[in-house]
């Protein structure tokens, strides 16, 4: 018990990997709390029960920033966008808030130009920067259904928010 405290509570796989080298005879660990605590984010959301079935069915867009660093181009921003079915991820660098409409209205164009898709779902957070009337608009006249979550409930959007941490902590790994 004490390996397992001072080597910051690692599974029992992790431990009898490690038991020869360290010299100790415990063969069985009682369950630790702190290990599951430790390890869990938040708790978790009931799972969607709606598979989709191709691509452009259901399209997930979250924008990330500002970030407190600026790159050396000045981009501060980031619009990620996750397709449901196939989890294609395409990521477009912003300045500003400003060209989220621009970006897009130019990823539904590639969509139906490069794989003649037409998007039916779009998923996003309630946030004021997706529920405009240029949005709404753009929407409205492409026949697309704009899902959104509740406020405050990242959860409801978690494909893309689980895709933002995954790209923040590729960005982290590579300063290393």
């Amino acid at each position: 018990l004490t390996w397992h405290n001072r080597l910051g509570h690692p599974s029992n796989q992790a431990l009898n990997s490690l038991k020869t080298h360290l010299k100790f005879g415990n063969d069985s660990l009682p369950p630790c709390d702190v290990f599951h605590k430790a390890k869990q984010t938040r708790s978790s959301f009931p799972t969607n029960q709606h598979v989709t079935s191709c691509l452009g069915e259901l399209i997930h867009l979250d924008l990330w920033g500002p970030y407190r660093v600026v790159t050396s181009e000045g981009f501060k921003f980031f619009l990620t966008i996750v397709d449901d079915f196939t989890r294609a991820t395409w990521i477009y660098l912003l300045k500003s808030k400003s060209e989220l409409f621009s970006c897009v209205t130019t990823f539904f164009n590639i969509l139906h130009n490069q794989f003649g898709v037409k998007i039916k779902k779009v998923r996003t957070d309630n946030g004021s920067k997706f529920l405009n009337h240029n949005m709404k608009t753009f929407f409205e006249s492409k026949g697309v259904v704009h899902q959104t979550s509740c406020v405050y409930t990242p959860q409801q959007n978690g494909v893309v928010e689980r895709k933002h941490r995954h790209i923040l902590n590729v960005a982290r790994s590579l300063l290393f």
